[in-house]
């Protein structure tokens, strides 16, 4: 009783301006009928904006996380393994024996670049949520970018409009691989490399991560085929494609994290001991 009536004693000025200022505000709103409309139409508009920003939101960030879970769901089929939410995550093996070799874990994008030649985003996920180098970052329309950088509550992810990376990437409806690099211009335009002269190609043909890389799971949408044409200087086409990722309107990812990554690149490390 004693602490509640310090506590009061502290505040009491406090909570007389509050009452004085509603006190005003009353007299001075019900003796007006201007003024009244002025101010109920004010402060529908500031809790419609409360609104958006807290209940919509939530439930804008839960639609826009399932459609995320949408796709990686298409990518475990694709793949043949399991991925597990973070959350949930306790081993590399899951109750029903299935293999988690992904897991997941969601994140906000706080910073983001889109007109530099080498462009970076930077998550509120960090270390302490299990963050590390080297995860790759999508979103529900595909490939953002890889992690670079962590510290405890932040992350800083490459982004794929960065010309000093190219991503491994394959056609969707025939598995010929090639990298996908950024024209640096158009944020939205980037380059299908290595592709042979003689695969068939069509306008709008999906292109998507070939699994090669040990950052993405198999089959995670990119870009689609916008243009293409034979390059006489070499056996590959030229083709241009566009991301289906629009960059500049991108709030909410997943950060994925291989949990073979490890042993596969240690693995594949061995290749330099049996060249001669």
């Amino acid at each position: 009783m004693d602490s509640l009536l310090i506590f009061f004693k502290r505040i009491y000025v406090l909570l007389i301006f509050i009452v004085l200022e509603v006190t005003a505000i009353v007299f001075v709103v019900r003796g007006d009928v201007q003024r009244n409309s002025v101010f109920f139409t004010s402060a529908n508009y500031i809790m419609g904006k409360i609104y958006t920003v807290t209940w919509h939101g939530y439930f804008s960030l839960k639609d826009e996380n399932m459609s995320l879970l949408k796709h990686l769901v298409e990518a475990r089929s694709a793949s043949g393994v399991y991925i597990s939410d973070t959350a949930k995550f306790h081993n590399y093996v899951d109750t029903a024996g299935k293999i988690l070799k992904y897991r997941y874990i969601t994140a906000a994008i706080v910073k983001n670049s889109v007109s530099r030649q080498n462009n970076f985003i930077t998550l509120d996920a960090g270390s302490l949520k299990g963050v590390k180098e080297d995860m790759g970052v999508v979103s529900p329309d595909g490939v953002v970018g890889v992690v670079v950088a962590v510290s405890d509550h932040f992350s800083l992810a490459l982004s794929v409009l960065n010309k000093k990376i190219g991503f491994s990437a394959k056609l969707k409806n025939n598995d010929f691989y090639g990298s996908i690099v950024w024209t640096g211009k158009d944020y939205r335009k980037a380059f299908l490399t290595e592709i042979p002269n003689h695969v068939e190609l069509k306008k709008g043909d999906t292109v998507v991560t070939s699994g090669y890389s040990a950052v993405f799971p198999v089959g995670i949408p990119i870009a689609t085929i916008d243009t293409f044409e034979k390059n006489s200087d070499d056996n590959f086409y030229k083709i241009s494609v566009t991301f289906l990722n629009d960059l500049k309107s991108l709030n909410n990812v997943l950060i994925i994290e291989n949990l073979m990554q490890k042993e596969q690149l240690e693995l594949e490390g061995l290749e330099s001991k049996f060249v001669q």
